[in-house]
C-alpha cells in the first residue's frame, strides 16, 4: 500500500495561546483551521487525556496520634477524620524530579485553624496552595504532648481509590489510606490547572500521550503484511470494581465541592450520590428545579476529578453494579 496523500486535507496553520491568567493557572489555546468535525474529534480526545492521564503528586495516606481508622475523631479537633481526609485531597503538591515518594510531618501545639503551610518543610516538596485549611484545633496542647500527624505522598495519574494503594510491609498499623487525586488539570478546554503544572505543558503532554497511542495504528501501513486480529472490546455488561462501586455510592454530603443549596435541590429529584449524578446527562441536571449552570459546572469538575462524567450508563443486578458499554465494537481483521 502506497503512502497516504494528505494534500487535500485542511491542516492547521495557527497554533496559539490566548488569555493566560496572571497566576499562570489558566490559558486558552486555539488550533485552526480544521477539517469539518475535527474540532470535536481533537478537542474531546485531548480533554479525556487531560482529565485522566497527566502525572501529578498527592497525599495517599495519613496517620494521626490516637487514631486507628477513618471513623474516629481526634481529641480537641473540630472536624472528624472524614472531613480532614476531604481537605487533604485538596492539598496541591509538587515533588522534585528525583523524588517518587516522601513522608511529611505536622506537629501542633497552638490552637486555631491549621493550614497546609504548617506542614514541616521538606527540601524536595513544594506546597502549591499553602492556605488550604486542614482542620481546627480547639485548645493549645502541652509542650510535651503535641499532636503529630504524618502524610505519605507519591506520584501517580488520575484518580486512585484508597483501597488501590499498596500498603508497605513496614507501614504503621494506624496508617489510613485515602483516595488520591493526582491529575493537575481541573478544567478543559480553556485549560486550568491546580498550579502544579503549566497549562501549555499540560496540553503538550496530553497531545504526546494521544500521539503515542495512535502511532501504534500506523504499523498497519508500514508492515504491508497481515498482523493478525485485533481482539474485540468486551461488549454488553462489564463488572465494575468494588472501588468504583464505593465511589459511586458515596453521598454528595461527603464532597465539599457540592454546596448545601445544590444538595437540597438535587435530593428533591432523588439525586443523592455521586453515581446518581454520573448517570444523568447535563440536560437532565439542568431540568432539576432551581439548578443552574454554575452548579452544573461544579458537579462537572467533581466528576472529572474522580474520573467520571455525565451520561455514564450503569445498571444493578444480583451481582452488584455493572457498567454498560454504549456500543458493541466491531471485530477488526487485518490481512487475509
Amino acid at each position: 500500500m502506497s503512502g497516504l496523500d494528505l494534500s487535500g486535507l485542511v491542516l492547521p496553520s495557527v497554533v496559539e495561546e490566548r488569555g493566560r491568567s496572571g497566576d499562570d493557572r489558566r490559558a486558552e489555546y486555539v488550533l485552526q483551521p480544521l477539517e469539518r468535525g475535527f474540532g470535536h474529534t481533537v478537542g474531546n480526545s485531548i480533554r479525556r487525556v487531560l482529565l485522566s492521564s497527566l502525572p501529578g503528586a498527592a497525599i495517599w495516606a495519613v496517620r494521626a496520634d490516637g487514631v486507628q481508622h477513618e471513623h474516629q475523631t481526634i481529641a480537641g479537633v473540630v472536624e472528624d477524620i472524614h472531613q480532614i481526609i476531604e481537605r487533604l485531597k485538596g492539598v496541591v503538591l509538587m515533588l522534585d524530579p528525583e523524588i517518587e515518594e516522601v513522608k511529611l510531618e505536622l506537629a501542633l501545639r497552638k490552637a486555631g485553624l491549621i493550614r497546609a503551610s504548617q506542614i514541616t518543610p521538606h527540601a524536595g516538596v513544594k506546597i502549591v496552595n499553602p492556605e488550604q485549611p486542614l482542620f481546627t484545633l480547639q485548645d493549645d496542647l502541652p509542650e510535651n504532648r503535641p499532636l503529630n500527624l504524618d502524610f505519605w505522598v507519591n506520584r501517580g495519574r488520575g484518580f486512585v481509590a484508597a483501597e488501590q494503594h499498596e500498603r508497605p510491609e513496614d507501614a504503621p498499623v494506624d496508617m489510613i489510606r485515602i483516595d488520591s487525586l493526582y491529575n493537575p488539570v481541573v478544567r478543559t478546554l480553556q485549560i486550568e490547572t491546580d498550579g502544579s503544572l503549566d497549562p501549555a505543558d499540560a496540553v503538550a503532554y496530553a497531545a504526546e500521550v494521544g500521539q503515542a497511542h495512535l502511532g501504534y495504528l500506523t504499523q498497519f501501513r508500514k508492515t504491508g503484511t497481515a498482523i493478525g486480529m485485533i481482539p474485540p472490546i468486551a461488549a454488553g455488561r462489564r463488572p465494575v470494581s468494588s472501588e468504583l462501586q464505593d465511589l459511586l455510592d458515596r453521598s454528595l454530603e461527603e464532597f465539599e465541592a457540592v454546596s448545601q443549596r445544590s444538595r437540597n435541590n438535587l435530593e428533591k429529584s432523588d439525586i443523592r450520590t455521586l453515581g446518581d449524578v454520573a448517570m444523568r446527562t447535563r440536560d437532565d441536571m439542568l431540568n432539576v428545579p432551581s439548578f443552574g449552570e454554575k452548579s452544573l459546572e461544579e458537579l462537572a469538575e467533581l466528576l472529572a476529578l474522580n474520573g467520571l462524567s455525565f451520561g455514564m450508563r450503569f445498571d444493578r443486578d444480583d451481582e452488584g453494579l455493572l457498567y454498560i458499554l454504549e456500543d458493541e465494537p466491531e471485530l477488526v481483521e487485518v490481512g487475509e
